[in-house]
């Protein structure tokens, strides 16, 4: 294949594809590649920087993989071009032409005139089945986008992800950024990413989110906010929407698209590619019937090659009478489910029980999670039941995973809820994705191991979804923790936090609500919500007082000592949540009411860290000597060695009431073990909270720059948290240090004024009364 035939091959196959030609620049690239040339060559020749020729290139081996299906760059093009040399005339280039894409040449030019027009957010309206999303989702492959970003909203209203759910995972998971824990903070993290680069983003089927008139619904109004930021044309990145109902958010900058079904003559290329020899006259009475909807082109081309043979007029004989009964998707979908529940009930049983996944946060699932529903027939078998659904296209696949199309995902649910299935269904998808994660190595490993909570949700288990929660795994940091604990870890606040509230009422109030309880507090505490955090903790000790009042007091088994454990813990972070109030004797109280119930007890980890907390206190509150026997304690119960490796939160204390008592050199030495641990075991807000306290000391010794330095990266780290109570501390002692100086050209802000802000939000009066106080 010379240069000349491979242009004009790439270029015949990119304009079916796409509908777009290669330019002159990539043209002279692809021919001066093929004859050897080097990039500084090229970009003499072209009369352009190196640099350009280049990230043009890079771009275009990027769509040359997606056209070809495999990766293409400078050194294989012409090897791979050789390969397929035997690929010339228009039939052969087809057979690798995705032809679900096939016929929208049109669209595409369309969606790029509005783009050329400076639009950045377009609604993609149609039917079901038109082909809306497959237009979006080639769209952002092929507009240039460095990154692309998916949301598939849930089928029904109640069981939409909240925006600040999505945001966060955005943020975390794909913008490397943390989100913070505030909505509205990291909807500017979230514009200031997007600014940087070209990011493609696919909100599909909006439709549940909308009410009657087109608005987003009331309890998903943080939609809107999400959308005001997608939609700013000063974004470099373009966000497409798919929907069946117009958006009518007025005040959001968006154009609508309405997409039409494919032409007929589409229909026959579609249909010869499936092997089923037809024309145009044949096929125009079902084309007519289904408005050229691209979903039932697939149903009926599978439909027909695998029931009939490939026979076409077979097929048409057949279903004379239903093509003039009803048009539209719905009805074919639902004739398919009938059809296949008298040719092969395993595969009706199967596509019924797939219905269950969600396809949302997850949005494709692997063959073994189709398997799974399959507990009814040998294990041999169920690949069969599989690729008859696949032939028939009733399951939607690529690369080895799998989902359903949303009309007959509603179609698969309405039917597997009148059956016994339903509750046996999404028991076995539960265990599936229970058993699929065993250990918790990424946010993602975590969201899929949080999938089985949603199945429990949807048969009303919550004793199920609750244990779901708390099973505990080890985490890339060597940790056994609770579920909810490792997502929380991880930066999955929201989720946890919706998760829990969602059930811990509908709980008896037994171990399990103490428990969740227990985080919950944590959770609330984290986001600034201190005074909502002691009350549910003071409801997580109730719900262990009352499980241990059901136990004989005889029998000393291990849940007892769980259940001991437990109400400890969550009277010690009531004690710790009184610190960040600075409501010091009511910490004290608590502090010694945990000694009191743990000293030489098998819960002694559990009075060392009161003892730590309690010498801190009292070095608040002046009381030095007290303050200083309390650590004498600890360093008897050689705390440091038994756990500083898993509390690095309490040696920060530790080295803090060193500061307080004056003793500079071992506080110092105690601050830099604890960020090593936190550095180490990513415990970020220690490492924020750490800092803050070094920052002070330095101030007190009097090294004013690198104090200044120290509380600005504590600051940072603080800010992107969003961890309230920490901030405000960091920004209350960043004032100390900029009065001291004497000047304020290096921090040039009042910290007070944004201590005072957090400190009223998180209602911490005497906080307040202490940054007064020093004014």
């Amino acid at each position: 294949m010379n240069a000349n035939i491979a242009i004009t091959w790439i270029d015949r196959l990119l304009a079916m594809q796409t509908g777009r030609h290669l330019n002159d620049l990539q043209v002279f690239i692809i021919d001066r590649v093929l004859v050897g040339r080097k990039y500084i060559e090229i970009a003499t020749e072209y009369h352009c920087t190196e640099g350009h020729i280049k990230d043009i290139a890079a771009a275009l081996w990027q769509l040359l993989s997606q056209l070809l299906g495999e990766r293409v760059t400078k050194n294989n093009l012409k090897s791979i071009l050789h390969r397929l040399q035997a690929i010339e005339s228009i039939g052969q280039v087809q057979s690798i032409v995705n032809y679900q894409f096939i016929g929208r040449e049109g669209a595409i030019a369309r969606l790029d005139e509005f783009i050329q027009q400076g639009q950045r957010a377009i609604v993609i309206q149609g039917e079901g089945g038109v082909g809306k999303t497959m237009l979006a989702q080639q769209y952002l492959k092929t507009c240039g986008c460095d990154l692309i970003l998916e949301l598939s909203m849930a089928k029904e209203t109640a069981q939409i992800t909240p925006a600040e759910i999505v945001v966060e995972e955005w943020l975390g998971q794909d913008l490397q950024t943390d989100p913070g824990r505030d909505f509205g903070v990291a909807l500017l993290r979230l514009k200031r990413q997007l600014s940087t680069r070209k990011v493609g983003i696919l909100i599909d089927n909006l439709e549940p989110a909308l009410d009657g008139e087109g608005k987003i619904v009331v309890s998903q109004r943080g939609y809107v906010e999400l959308l005001r930021v997608l939609t700013d044309r000063q974004l470099p990145g373009v966000t497409l929407i798919t929907s069946r109902d117009r958006l009518c958010e007025i005040d959001l900058n968006l154009i609508h698209y309405r997409l039409s079904g494919l032409d007929v003559n589409t229909w026959q290329i579609y249909f010869n590619y499936r092997q089923i020899a037809t024309t145009v006259n044949e096929l125009e009475p079902l084309h007519y019937k289904y408005g050229g909807n691209a979903k039932v082109m697939e149903i009926i081309a599978g439909n027909i090659h695998t029931d009939f043979e490939s026979d076409i007029q077979t097929y048409l004989a057949t279903d004379r009478e239903n093509i003039s009964i009803e048009t539209g998707l719905q009805q074919l979908i639902r004739n398919q489910f009938d059809r296949l529940q008298l040719l092969d009930n395993y595969a009706y049983q199967l596509l019924c029980r797939a219905g269950c996944y969600r396809y949302q946060d997850l949005s494709r699932v692997n063959i073994d999670a189709l398997l799974s529903l399959l507990w009814d027939i040998e294990p041999e078998r169920r690949p069969i039941v599989v690729n008859s659904l696949k032939n028939r296209s009733l399951i939607e696949f690529s690369s080895g995973r799998y989902w359903l199309h949303p009309a007959i995902r509603a179609e698969a649910i309405a039917r597997l809820q009148h059956t016994d299935d339903w509750i046996k269904t999404h028991q076995a998808a539960a265990n599936y994705w229970t058993e699929a994660v065993t250990t918790i190595t990424d946010i993602t490993t975590a969201m899929t191991a949080l999938e089985a909570y949603y199945h429990y949700i949807e048969i009303s288990d919550f004793s199920q979804a609750a244990r779901v929660l708390l099973q505990p795994r080890d985490n890339q940091w060597g940790q056994f923790l609770p579920l909810a604990s490792n997502l929380y870890r991880m930066g999955a606040i929201q989720p946890v936090l919706t998760a829990i509230t969602q059930i811990i009422s509908a709980l008896p109030g037994d171990r399990q609500s103490a428990e969740l309880a227990n985080i919950l507090g944590d959770l609330y505490w984290i986001v600034g919500r201190v005074r909502e955090a002691i009350e549910i903790q003071q409801q997580s000790i109730d719900y262990t007082s009352i499980s241990l009042a059901r136990i004989d007091p005889a029998d000393r088994s291990h849940l007892t000592h769980c259940l001991h454990i437990l109400q400890i813990d969550s009277l010690l972070s009531v004690g710790l949540y009184h610190i960040d109030l600075w409501e010091l004797n009511e910490a004290s109280e608590i502090f010694d009411r945990v000694i009191n119930m743990t000293n030489n007890t098998i819960r002694d980890r559990w009075a060392q860290k009161a003892i730590v907390c309690q010498a801190l206190v009292q070095s608040y509150l002046n009381n030095f000597d007290y303050s200083r026997q309390l650590l004498a304690q600890i360093e008897t119960l050689n705390f440091y060695q038994k756990w500083m490796g898993s509390s690095a939160y309490f040696l920060q204390k530790i080295g803090q009431t060193y500061t307080n008592l004056g003793d500079f050199d071992r506080a110092e030495l105690v601050y830099q073990q604890t960020l090593t641990f936190c550095q180490t075991g990513n415990y970020l807000q220690t490492q924020g909270r750490t800092l803050t306290s070094l920052a002070q000391l330095y101030r007190l010794q009097g090294r004013l720059d690198i104090a200044r330095s120290t509380h600005l990266q504590a600051i940072e780290i603080l800010d992107k948290l969003g961890a309230k109570c920490d901030l405000a501390e960091a920004y209350y002692q960043a004032e100390l240090t900029s009065q001291q100086a004497g000047d304020r050209d290096l921090i040039q802000t009042d910290w007070n004024l944004h201590a005072r802000q957090l400190f009223t939000e998180i209602a911490a009066p005497q906080q307040l009364a202490k940054i007064a106080a020093g004014e």
